[in-house]
């Protein structure tokens, strides 16, 4: 999951490249023209230039993420669109997984049984204190 992460952020920073390269081109060409508007006179209003906002990295990332989640152009079972060895990968990677749940839920059943069993030796010391002050209360009123 995470390789294919990185190559979908890596694809998104190429396509960002390509595209400031085409807006450095657009705008260098614009440049030249203007030159030669200047040189031959202006004909027409010139056109303001427009400023090309570029995106940060942040702003790739969740592109990245719904390309993760969300790709196109593959068929609509994920099954047929994964190779035999990726399948297997993600099958291994989903026992796994599974395992690391279910270590982890009895290690928590095993917590709470733990702290389960301390309260209840909290209660049996709070209700033996209370016994002994009832105990001294009435010593103390005779």
């Amino acid at each position: 999951m995470a390789e294919r992460l990185n190559e979908q952020v890596a694809l998104m920073m190429e396509e960002e490249e390509k595209q400031k390269q085409s807006q450095e081109i657009d705008s260098s060409s614009l440049q030249e023209n203007s030159q030669e508007m200047s040189q031959n006179g202006p004909s027409l209003p010139a056109a303001a230039p427009t400023s090309v906002s570029t995106q940060s990295f942040t702003s790739l990332l969740p592109k990245a993420l719904s390309a993760v989640l969300y790709p196109t152009g593959r068929s609509s079972d994920p099954q047929q669109s994964r190779s035999p060895a990726s399948l297997e990968q993600v099958q291994s990677e989903l026992r796994e997984l599974r395992d690391q749940f279910h270590q982890m839920k009895r290690q928590h059943n095993n917590e709470i049984k733990l702290l389960m069993s301390e309260l209840d030796e909290e209660k049996r010391i709070r209700l033996t204190i209370q016994m002994e002050m009832q105990r001294m209360k009435k010593h103390m009123s005779k």
